[in-house]
């Protein structure tokens, strides 16, 4: 028996949690099984009613002892949340400490993956996919904690074992409006935290002191543990840090933005006591996450596909290609629909600043005017760029640039597989267009 908020997940002997917003489903949650009603509204149903005083409460405290003994790890941040949480998953697994991963690629659990519509679901959702992971004996649950979720209460009742803060940059202004209230979002996981209440920030994050919460094991990289040197080139990045001894790593990432992902992962690890170094010569086997920097060799060229879809994801990414010894950067880009526009011309901007060529295109217009958007995006062009509306054309002629040891940047869409264009979700996916268009070639 499950408890669910969301009618369409019920099944037969399963309770429905009703409250203000979704109590006219009540009839679909009957129809589909349901043989309990939980609520917090005074209303009466045809079938077995409790009265409760919040249907959060009682969802926490149905699942609490079920749950209780695995342990929780949550990752929030602008940007790096998804690779962080994919590096802690298969570095626990490869120690053999079961682990799943909940986050904006799916839900991962053994050789399962479940797409999620949200970076973290509905409490309800999550609850259940914790308890799955219970249910196939998984010792830690690893999950992105996005601001909106913070703030909408989508972590309810949960606390974490550890945390990581990666870094706070401009994102999501069309739903918290001010940094202010994106920063006091985030900040609610610093209060989330149990047992040894460790929590991994990053020095060089300027709101990480906002971060610091004295009742925390706070552990900070710049700090704590020193980044000494790093050499980065097309297949893996070589570290050297020093916390008590100098430490070496090769981890077959690009960007110094991956050597602070693999860090925030490394770190909350060892602090949650496991012997990290036992896999220090499986480093070389972990993974990007699907669209992270996710290289496609063509040819003497280079095409990489990456969901950077804020200012700063995009100035990280084409920062790191620029040290590659190349003979020009072309950067496809747009904007999505119905999102914050401030940020367009600053990505315009960088883009421009950090690339030989650009190509403007379309991200998810969603139900926005395309040339409205990009009228706003062009605001921050300058040099060398041309629009392309069509984002498999843009493609297509971003490809038609690489002669000879150069790179394509296919930027913003990343691991997803549609495009949203009005109300219409279509199938579409960067690496998909980028293979299939090579192979004609």
């Amino acid at each position: 028996m499950r408890l669910w908020i969301d009618s369409s997940k019920i099944k037969k002997e399963d309770v429905f949690l009703v409250n203000d917003k979704n109590k006219k489903y009540v009839i679909d949650a009957i129809n589909n099984g349901a043989s309990l009603i939980i609520t917090e509204t005074s209303d009466e149903f045809d079938i077995k009613t409790k009265h409760v005083k919040s249907i959060y409460d009682y969802l926490k405290e149905y699942y609490y002892e079920n749950i209780k003994d695995i342990k929780l790890i949550g990752v929030t941040g602008t940007n790096g949340k998804t690779t962080t949480c994919y590096l802690i998953y298969q570095m626990l697994n490869m120690m053999g400490v079961k682990t799943a991963y909940i986050g904006t690629i799916g839900f991962y659990l053994e050789d399962t993956v479940i797409p999620l519509d949200n970076t973290t679901p509905s409490i309800d959702i999550l609850y259940n996919l914790i308890m799955d992971a219970k249910e196939k004996s998984c010792e830690v649950v690893v999950m992105e904690v996005s601001s909106h979720a913070l703030k909408q209460d989508r972590v309810y009742g949960l606390l974490f074992d550890a945390i990581a803060v990666t870094n706070i940059t401009q994102d999501h202004l069309d739903y918290h409006h001010t940094m202010k209230d994106y920063v006091k979002s985030k900040r609610k996981i610093i209060n989330m935290t149990r047992n040894n209440k460790i929590c991994i920030l990053n020095k060089k994050c300027k709101e990480y002191k906002k971060f610091i919460n004295k009742e925390n094991n706070n552990f900070i990289i710049g700090k704590n543990v020193k980044i000494k040197n790093v050499i980065n080139d097309l297949t893996d990045t070589k570290i050297l840090i020093k916390d008590k001894i100098n430490k070496s790593f090769n981890i077959p990432l690009v960007g110094m933005f991956n050597v602070y992902n693999f860090l925030y992962a490394y770190y909350i690890i060892k602090n949650l006591g496991y012997d990290v170094n036992d896999i220090g010569n499986k480093f070389k086997f972990l993974k990007e996450p699907k669209g992270r920097m996710q290289k496609i060799i063509y040819k003497t060229n280079v095409i990489f596909v990456d969901y950077a879809h804020t200012p700063d994801a995009v100035k990280k990414v084409l920062k790191t290609v620029r040290k590659i010894n190349n003979n020009g950067i072309i950067t496809i880009i747009g904007c999505g629909g119905n999102r914050d526009k401030s940020k367009r011309p600053l990505m315009a901007k960088i883009a421009c600043m950090n690339s030989s060529y650009v190509i403007f295109t379309n991200d998810n217009p969603r139900n926005e005017d395309e040339k409205k958007i990009m009228k706003d995006i062009l605001k921050g062009a300058k040099g060398k760029y041309e629009v392309i509306y069509d984002r498999k054309d843009a493609i297509k002629k971003g490809i038609s640039l690489l002669d000879d040891n150069k790179i394509l940047m296919v930027l913003g869409k990343g691991h997803e597989d549609y495009q949203i264009i009005g109300n219409k979700i279509l199938h579409f996916s960067d690496d998909e267009v980028v293979n299939e268009i090579i192979l004609k070639k």
